[in-house]
């Protein structure tokens, strides 16, 4: 899946990063949310481009935050974000946030996850650490939206006991409600 999903190339990436992106920011559940987290997609590393999103948030005068890594066996914090060109590169390069404003998972309203598939259920496949269910779980208030372009949404996604499935499921072709 990680093989597909980076041939897919930078630039389908991007284009799909804008399309997921406008429809996040068009739906009721984005505009209501105040508090909202959100990954830096790198479409050079395989995700679909969040940039649009990130600075939506920010204009918009909700409160961005974004995860940072502690420790790169699957435990991140959450830190609010005031500025996207200070952001700095952490694990695996990916731009995190420098500063020390901390925001408990309780109080995040909305989490817009990565992954690199999914099923109709919300189940997702990761990249193997375990980060967003461990963050999932703590964020259990939070409505869990998953970035994905549509052609890695398959049948069936195994799932264990300690995987904790998305609300939704957004696409370049719509958003899938996994609950339904």
């Amino acid at each position: 899946m990680l093989q597909e999903r980076r041939e897919l190339g930078k630039a389908a990436l991007e284009q799909f990063g804008e399309i997921i992106c406008a429809r996040v920011i068009d739906s009721d559940w984005y505009q209501h949310a105040k508090v909202i987290h959100c990954f830096h997609g790198v479409p050079g590393m395989g995700e679909v481009a969040t940039r649009r999103l990130l600075e939506h948030v920010l204009s918009s005068g909700r409160t961005l935050v974004m995860p940072r890594v502690i420790n790169p066996l699957g435990e991140m914090e959450h830190a609010s974000v005031r500025d996207l060109d200070k952001l700095v590169p952490g694990a695996w390069g990916i731009p995190e946030p420098a500063g020390t404003e901390l925001i408990a998972a309780s109080q995040i309203e909305l989490v817009i996850a990565p992954g690199l598939a999914a099923d109709p259920a919300g189940n997702r496949l990761g990249y193997g650490k375990g980060f967003y269910d461990r963050f999932f779980a703590q964020a259990s208030n939070a409505l869990k939206v998953m970035l994905v372009p549509s052609r890695f949404i398959v049948e069936k996604i195994p799932a264990a006991d300690h995987d904790v499935p998305v609300d939704k499921l957004v696409t370049e072709s719509g958003v899938l409600d996994c609950r339904s």
